[in-house]
Parts: C-alpha cells; structure tokens; sequence
C-alpha cells in the first residue's frame, strides 16, 4: 500500500454546530442527534438514523450526488439496529418508551426501500400488540440468510416465551418459516455462509452445553458440556470453507481465546490469538469471501487485531492520521472499497468518517454529540492496583481536567451487574461529574467479566465480602498515590454498584462523606424473592454467584446491608422506579424508613413512570441536578 497520508475533506454530510463555552448538564443529557451509520454491500449508499422531531428517523444519503432522503419517522419509535438486505431493502428495529417503564426491549421489526417505498412490518412492536413484558411475542435479526437479498434469519420466541426458536422471515412480506426448533436452554445460535443453522450454545441449570450438526435439517448433537465454573467454548462463526469453527475458548486456560474447532471430531486445532490478561471473544470476517480478517477484544481500550495485512496497513495509516483517538472499521462495503470509520476516545464520543480505501481519501459524516467539545473533557485513564490478597484489579481514573490531580474530591464508582465491567471510552456520566470537580475511580473488582475465569469466579458468594474489599482497596490505593482527600470521598452506583455503595456506608462507614444508591439491591435475600419470571431459568447460576436464600441465610444476613442499616453514618440519596421489576422498590423504601428512624439525612426520589433506570429525560434531568446538589452539599 503507498504511504502517502490520508486527504481529509474539508466538506462534510452534515453541517457541524458552533461548541459551548461552558458545559451545562444539559449538554451531558441530550440525546445524540445521530446513532448509526451502515454502507451499502455496493458502497453507494449510507443509511444512517438522525433525530427528527425528538426521535431517530431512518434516512438514506446517495454517495454520488449527497442527497439525503427521510424514509422513515415513525412518532413513537426510534429507530435502531439498522441492516442492508441487498443494496435496495433496509430492515431495523423500533424501540418504544413504554407506560410499564423504560426503553422497551419488545420493539417490532420492520423493513423499506431505500427509495422509501414499500414499507412493511415484519413483526408489530409490543405496544402495537397491545402486550406487556413477557407476553410478548418478539422477532430479533440473527444472521443473513446466505446471499439472499429476500430473507434474513431471526430468532423468535413465538412458541416458547423464553427459548428463542429461529426463521427464515422474507423481508418483503413477513412470512417466516421455522428452520431450527430450540431443544431446549438454546440462548445462541450460529449459521453458517449459505444460512443453515448449524451450531448452538446454551445452559440448563449449572450446566452449558455446545450442539452442532451437519446441514441445515441434521439431528443435533451435543459436542461439549461443561458446568458454570469450568472452562467453556462459544461457537462464534463458520470458516471460510462452512466446516470448522471460529470459537471463543478458555478451555485450558484462564482467559478465553479465539481457537478453531474442529466439530465434527470435537476437537480444538489450533489457538489463533490469546491475550493473558483480558478474555477475546470476537473474530472479524469479511463481507465477500467470509475469510478471518482478525479479531476484537475489550482490552485497556478497545483493541483490534488484524491478520489481514491490508487492514492492518490501512489501521496503522488511519492511527497516523487521527492519533488521539481508537479508530475502527464500523461497516464495509462487500469489496472492501468503501468503509466507515469512526474515531472516538475517553474525550470525544466520536466521529464517523467516510473512507475510501482505494483513494486514500476520508470526509467526515457526522459527529453524534458535536457539542461536546473534547478539550474540556476529562482523561480516563487506565489504572491497576493490588488487592488485599494479592489479585490484580484493573479500573480506570477519570481525572477533572484543569485541576491539579492532588487531594481532589473522588467518586467511587462501582458498576452494576456485578457480572460485567467497565471500558474505556466517552461515559457521558463520568465526565459530567469530573466537569465538577470530581475525580472518578471505577474498578472492575473480582466477579467481573472480560479479565478471566479466576477473577469471574473469585466473586462468587462474595457480594460484601470480597467483591468489597477490591472496591476499599482501590480507594485506599488512590488516597495513597495522593490524587484523593481521604475526607472528600462519596461512593455511587447503580444496580449491583447500588448494593456496592451500600455496604461500602454500612461496612466501612469511615471511608465515605455520602452515598448515592440508583435502583440499588439493599438485601440479597429480597433480591432473591422478587425476581420477575423471566430470569426463572436462571436461578440456580444466581443463587450460585449471589448466595441462596435457605442454604447460605447467615452470610446474606451477615453481608445484607439492610439488615446493618444502623451503621450508615452519612447521607445518602436514593433514587428508583416504581415500575422496576428486577429491584423492587422495597430495597429503598425499607432503608430510607430504617435512616430516617436515626436521624440520617435522607433524599429520595421516587419515579411512578420508571423501570430498572430512568430513561425519560425530564425524569434524568431532576435526577442529576438532585445528584449535583447533593454532591456540593456534602462533599464540600
């Protein structure tokens, strides 16, 4: 490839925004006014969604002549998870804010032309079907269908609410047809190149399992079985040639690697690419000839790495060009021609460029938030400390930029799950706090995915415990590399965080000034009784990482911090939804009663028209002016 530099145009497809002076919170809060951007398998079309009267609206932009043309704006939907069908159909889902509370997972499926003509529902949303939660019969995209510009393969829970069967749906009339039937526990489903479905991951109970089959209408058979806490394989694409497997693995080992699997012996044939400190769990392939272009994993930052040597040459000149920010290949014409690149970072929520890879030339489309300017953002940087008992804890510090990073007022925050972690990236939240002042620690603690199997399972049975004791110890190392004043500490979460903040103020009450608890669990047992039906299937994995509520009933008291609410020295402010139905309102309402009884100040909001997070906006601005106030009030 000639190393000659990228031509960055000067025009661009869409009009930037003068940037603010100042950064009130309302620029934190305002939603993007875009979200996705896909090419056409030609490269001569983009369809991207845009807001459009408070909504994401689909539209189209011809490449040649720069025209773009609204297909689509339906007034109670935004529009996501937008896919070519051929150069001439798009499908997408639309998502509803809902009465029950919360964005709604149950958006309907729906297709057009990318002239605008020929609308068609694939399958009503929940809210056009008059349903609720799990009585939803939902259709969810899955894979295409071969070369097929007519049919695509989604999954669909049409006759079992919670084991997903899979279709060949045609994206003009909607008709569907099954082509793989759950056998039961199925949660993951692979087609192969030509669109039969032909590998699947799942779990019963403790156990997962790994089937496979020869063609599309074979008998499945079961390759692997494994409990929760050994290693496992996840089947994640076909070879080129539709015979072995590309499969995420950590069979053998702590992290999980890529490897292929041989699965008509049952056998492994070789590892691939491996990382010792982060798990990979994703391969890159190409759109024409389906070959291994390389791989992605959620490193210290987002990582790509490629063995195709184009790409590879083509990563190191776009780094060239835009080297303050992580640059990937979000979307690709069929011959490689044309792709779109978006450049983001811990500053900048990101940028989407046109690259023309034969030209070498690049022209920006959009950038989402283009008032948010990155200069008066905040580092984030990556951080490492060791635990109490000798385990390495990984995180990030977000530093408030323009202040000197010593004594600095600091948030603990814990994220949910607890069975996730944390990125690196723009986190509109985090950066609102440390534009006041704040320095801001998140550590991913023992129980949190991405770093191995020995740190997942280290957290098992530990919420209170261990789990804990990383996120006192991460505190204790900061205070000690001098960037925090040991007086001016306040811990936050949501979710699992929300438990994490709560026993942080019961258990170690002397290390925190306040507390800030979002939709938190406060007791695990009351967790344990009110879970809503649909997590049923997944009961015993919960009781065996979270606790069960007869066998394990002394240490769920001995770490709930409900039941030691009479340790809480400090204030603390709860926030929650009514109508959320993962916690129940009675993990705040209890404590807040217990609080209130000894005199500890106490603020609580309430919202009757929120789930498991608030997501309308006026609700979200009370939230985080509350949240500031409080802040300022005891933080000092």
């Amino acid at each position: 490839m000639h190393p000659k530099r990228l031509l960055v145009f000067l025009t661009a497809l869409f009009t930037a925004t003068a940037l603010c002076a100042e950064i009130p919170l309302d620029d934190f809060l305002k939603e993007p006014d875009f979200s996705e951007i896909r090419i056409s398998p030609d490269g001569s079309k983009v369809a991207v969604t845009a807001r459009w009267k408070e909504k994401l609206a689909l539209s189209v932009i011809d490449l040649k002549t720069k025209e773009r043309k609204i297909l689509t704006a339906p007034p109670t939907m935004d529009v996501v998870n937008v896919r070519w069908v051929g150069n001439n159909r798009l499908i997408f889902t639309g998502v509803e804010e809902i009465i029950w509370g919360g964005k709604s997972a149950n958006g309907g499926l729906f297709a057009i032309d990318a002239d605008g003509k020929n609308p068609t529902v694939l399958n009503e949303s929940a809210t056009q079907k008059g349903k609720k939660g799990g009585g939803y019969r939902g259709v969810n995209f899955l894979s295409y269908y071969g070369d097929s510009t007519d049919e695509i393969l989604v999954r669909s829970n049409q006759r079992r609410a919670l084991e997903p069967d899979v279709y060949r749906m045609n994206v003009r009339t909607g008709i569907k047809r099954v082509v793989a039937t759950n056998p039961g526990g199925v949660q993951y489903w692979v087609a192969d190149h030509k669109g039969a479905v032909r590998a699947a991951f799942g779990q019963k109970g403790l156990e997962r399992f790994f089937l496979y089959r020869d063609t599309a209408n074979g008998k499945w058979r079961e390759i692997k079985r494994w409990k929760v806490t050994e290693g496992g394989i996840h089947p994640l694409a076909f070879d080129q040639d539709n015979r072995m497997l590309y499969v995420s693995s950590n069979v053998g080992r702590d992290t999980a690697s890529i490897r292929l699997f041989d699965p008509e012996k049952g056998v492994d044939v070789k590892e691939l690419f491996a990382s010792d400190t982060y798990d990979v769990e994703d391969v890159v392939l190409a759109r024409d000839d389906h070959r291994l272009l390389g791989y992605a994993y959620d490193g210290a930052r987002p990582t790509w790495v490629w063995e195709d040597k184009r790409l590879k040459a083509l990563q190191s000149l776009l780094n060239q060009e835009l080297p303050d920010t992580v640059n990937y290949f979000s979307s690709m014409s069929t011959d490689g021609a044309w792709t779109i690149v978006r450049a983001f970072s811990d500053r900048d929520p990101g940028t989407y460029y046109l690259f023309n890879t034969k030209e070498l030339t690049m022209e920006k489309v959009f950038s989402p938030r283009e008032w948010i300017n990155p200069k008066q953002m905040s580092e984030v940087r990556p951080i490492s400390y060791t635990a109490r008992d000798g385990m390495t804890i990984h995180g990030y510090l977000t530093l408030p930029a323009g202040k000197e990073p010593r004594n600095l007022p600091l948030i603990v925050n814990p994220h949910g799950g607890p069975w996730a972690r944390d990125s690196w990236g723009f986190n509109y939240e985090i950066q609102f706090l440390a534009s006041r002042g704040y320095a801001v620690l998140q550590m991913n603690f023992r129980g949190s995915t991405g770093y191995g199997g020995k740190l997942l399972e280290a957290g098992y049975g530990q919420w209170g415990l261990a789990m804990q004791d990383d996120i006192t110890d991460g505190v204790k190392w900061v205070i000690d590399q001098g960037y925090a004043d040991p007086k001016r500490i306040a811990i936050y979460g949501a979710s699992y965080g929300g438990f994490a903040t709560m026993a942080g103020l019961t258990f170690t009450p002397e290390l925190y000034c306040c507390g800030i608890n979002y939709v938190g669990v406060t007791d695990i047992a009351l967790l344990l009784k009110t879970i809503p039906k649909h997590w049923e299937p997944a009961r015993e994995e919960l009781e065996l990482k979270a606790g069960d509520i007869l066998k394990d009933r002394e240490r769920l008291k001995a770490t709930s911090p409900l039941e030691h609410a009479d340790k809480v020295r400090v204030p603390v402010f709860f926030a929650y939804g009514e109508l959320d139905e993962r916690v129940d309102v009675k993990h705040a309402t209890r404590f807040v009663s217990k609080l209130r009884s000894r005199g500890i100040p106490v603020e609580l909001m309430l919202k009757n028209n929120e789930g498991h997070g608030f997501v309308l906006q006026e609700n979200n601005r009370d939230y985080y002016t509350t949240l500031e106030r409080f802040l300022a009030k005891y933080m000092k």
